[in-house]
This record gives C-alpha cells, structure tokens and sequence, in this order.
C-alpha cells in the first residue's frame, strides 16, 4: 500500500476530504476517527448523519479487505438511499469501477472482497450475516427492538462497530434506551439544528410554527417528547410497571 494510502487508511477526514471532497462537521469527524466501538447519534435532521455513515462505510470497505458492512434501515427504501450514497462516494474512489467485482441496488461488492450491504428492517432478512466489521443502523429510533436484538449478537465474534444513528420518536424503544442508559461504552453525540451552520434561524423560525412544539423538538433539537395526544405519559406507565414487580417480589 502507497504511503498515502496509509495515511488515508489512518485518518478518514483527511481521505474523505481529499478523495470525496466532503468536509464533515466537527461532530462528524469525531465519529469518524473515534475507536469506540458503539456509537449513537441524536443529531437534528439534515446536518448530514446519513452522508457521515455513507463515508465511513465506504472508509471501512476500501481500506480494510474483506469487511462486511451492513446498513440497515426501517425499510427497504430508506436502506437502499443510504447505499446509492456511498456507491456514489465509492465510484469517486474508483471512477473506472476496476475495484469493485458486483453493484447492484443493494449490494457492493469489491474485489479485496469486502462488501457493503443494505437491508430492509426485518428481522429475517439479517441472520445469515456474522462478523460484520461495521453495523449502521439509520433511522434507529424507527427500528424495531426485535431487529435490533437480533443485529447485536453479530459482533460476538469480532470487533465489529455498531452505529446507531437517527432523531428521537418518542421515549420507547431501544434508541431513547441506550441514549438514556447506555453506558461508557457508548460514545454520544448530541448535535442541535442551531449548532449546524447550514441550517439558517429563519428557517427554524418557520419550522417551528409549522409543527407541534414537541415534533420541532424532537426533529430539530433532539428531545425526546410524549407522543402527540398521550392521555398517560411513558414515564408513568414505567413506574407503575415497576410498582407491580415489587408487590409480586413482596
């Protein structure tokens, strides 16, 4: 490998950069250059969460032989987008396509013999896969819990990463779990629409009287609200669930 590529292989801002000319934010390139192994990110619509993963999958496949990265989504669509993103960062790696032995719309697959893969959310559709170098999980806070239990067991074997990324839905699920009680494993990154550059206060102004407060929160600002029109708050309901085990315990 070419002492570039080794510099590349090492620092993936710098490759994305000078390779994709994509310049990621400062909270982008902390998730890029980090050795955490888990990462969650509550970060505001549009300031680029999916482009991040995008390169970072593209990182991994190129530089590392034979990983397998899989991208899994709520649907099959939303899947397939996050795939179309980084075969169009892969084919500015390699405009002549000489690296790459299978494209289809779901699948990459290079000739170091890594692949990139991108899966519908369901649950059947995942289990033939092991050892993933990288798991991406978009849109996490709309995947089921049943999906992800069934992604984790995937890493047992390796040093696979997982990065879960997405703005809140409500405080159920295993994205409002792990960003409440994750531990320090979890690397965590919080980025607020005000704190990305591209997005103007004039245009979060209009936003915000044109939705529900708690649905500007949660789409902009990354707090996890009731859902709209809940009588009971998920909050009570886990203190009476909590209530009942303790008089069955008594």
């Amino acid at each position: 490998m070419a002492l570039l590529d080794e510099a590349y292989k090492l620092d993936p801002v710098l490759w994305a950069a000078e390779v994709l000319d994509y310049h990621p934010d400062e909270w982008a390139q902390r998730v890029m250059t980090s050795t955490a192994r888990y990462v969650i990110e509550n970060v505001s619509r549009q300031a680029g969460k999916s482009t991040c993963a995008a390169a970072m999958a593209v990182h991994q496949a190129v530089f590392f032989r034979g990983s397998l990265v899989l991208v899994v989504s709520p649907t099959l669509r939303q899947s397939g987008e996050l795939q179309r993103k980084a075969m169009r960062f892969y084919e500015l790696v390699d405009p002549s396509h000489k690296g790459l032995a299978e494209d289809t719309k779901l699948s990459i697959q290079l000739t170091n013999g890594s692949r990139i893969i991108a899966l519908p959310g369901q649950e059947d559709n995942l289990r033939g896969y092991s050892a993933p170098a990288l798991i991406i999980e978009d849109e996490a806070s709309r995947v089921s819990d049943d999906l992800y239990t069934a992604i984790r067991p995937m890493l047992a074997t390796n040093r696979g990463r997982l990065v879960l990324l997405s703005t809140p839905n409500g405080k159920v699920g295993h994205f409002h779990q792990t960003w409440m009680e994750g531990g320090p494993e979890w690397l965590k990154i919080m980025v607020t629409a005000d704190q990305i550059p591209r997005i103007s206060k004039e245009f979060l102004d209009n936003e915000r009287l044109n939705m529900t407060e708690s649905k500007f929160l949660q789409e902009y600002y990354g707090e996890f609200t009731e859902a709209e029109g809940a009588v009971f708050s998920s909050d009570l309901f886990k203190s009476l669930a909590n209530t009942s085990v303790s008089a069955m315990n008594i």
